[in-house]
């Protein structure tokens, strides 16, 4: 038998040397597991005096604190456990958005709450002297400079119904059905239905100012007052 060679004839001896390859990840590999996580490469280019260390092993898992020392004391990241076997990585704790995208949020919405237009609603129905509502205009007044804004409406023979809805900045308004310039439907105490035996009052027509509230609708401003003439017919 030649020097430095073994001779196996029945197997291998209890006593030979045998290297078993092993699943175990080391301690440095599993801190670098944690380093490639967004969060963490996130969180050391903005503490660059922060720390990732296996804490300890327990339960098949290396448990790693991310942290950094502040003040003369531990300011902790979050704690990650790396299976031992697999590599795979877990948070303790749920991962926060970075510091910059809180702040550009936050930014944002701030931005959105200043230019933000403070607006309520005025809501109503249209009514008419007749069971068909003809074409025509909802036309919108604010008193404070007579600025007028409009909407078609394009009459109940086509389906739509005879309802309106307006998105206005606080203040106070008066609304009003306007069919060929010629013909007005308005608001009024008098005459809210157009059904009352008030509407057929000769006094003067005042239309019901619609108050406009941020954030708050006003219902029911409904344009059902035809019956009035000339004489007293509502001032817009």
């Amino acid at each position: 038998m030649a020097t430095g060679y073994y001779v196996l004839q029945n197997g291998i001896p209890d006593n030979f040397p045998i290297e078993v390859g092993s699943t175990k990840i080391s301690r440095q590999l599993a801190i670098e597991n944690v380093k490639k996580l967004p969060e963490v490469q996130d969180y050391l280019k903005r503490v660059p005096n922060g720390k990732v260390d296996v804490d300890n092993e327990l339960e098949g898992e290396y448990n790693i604190h991310v942290y950094e020392i502040k003040d003369g004391h531990t300011a902790t990241f979050n704690w990650y456990r790396v299976s031992i076997k697999s590599g795979e990585v877990r948070s303790e704790f749920p991962v926060e958005q970075n510091q910059e995208e809180q702040q550009q949020k936050q930014s944002s919405k701030t931005e959105e709450e200043s230019t933000k237009v403070p607006t309520g609603i005025v809501s109503g129905k249209i009514c008419y002297p007749s069971e068909v509502i003809p074409k025509g205009k909802l036309e919108v007044k604010r008193l404070l400079d007579d600025y007028i804004i409009y909407e078609d409406y394009p009459g109940s023979i086509t389906g739509v119904k005879p309802t309106y809805s307006f998105q206005l900045e606080p203040g106070d308004y008066y609304i009003r059905y306007n069919v060929d310039g010629k013909i007005f439907g308005y608001s009024t105490t008098v005459c809210p239905t157009g059904n009352e035996t008030t509407c057929a009052d000769t006094g003067q027509r005042i239309p019901v100012m619609a108050v406009v509230k941020d954030g708050q609708e006003l219902k029911n401003y409904d344009l059902c007052d035809y019956y009035y003439k000339d004489s007293n017919a509502p001032k817009f």
